[in-house]
């Protein structure tokens, strides 16, 4: 099967969509709720909810890099996440 190659941008989408699932799972595993994270990050419910929405095509109107360094610090915290899958989420 032939190997498709992605240019810099597909490749940062891509890894912005695999944070915002992450998230999205960590959520659903440790049972909190979008009102919990947003209390974490210091924002209102639907600021999350605007994060963490995932484009469905070309003219979805989304930030397509939603969360600060220390924004993903803060939830790797808040989730209890152990030193090697903070490093990787940091490193994206």
């Amino acid at each position: 099967m032939p190997r498709v190659v992605l240019n810099d941008r597909q490749r940062r989408e891509k890894k912005v969509i695999a944070l915002k699932g992450w998230v999205a799972a960590q959520m659903k595993l440790t049972g909190k709720h979008q009102a919990d994270v947003a209390d974490v990050l210091g924002l209102s419910v639907g600021r999350v909810s605007q994060m963490l929405k995932i484009p469905k095509g070309k003219g979805d109107k989304t930030n397509p890099d939603p969360f600060s360094y220390g924004q993903v610090l803060t939830l790797c915290e808040y989730f209890g996440v152990d030193d090697d899958e903070r490093r990787k989420l940091l490193t994206m």
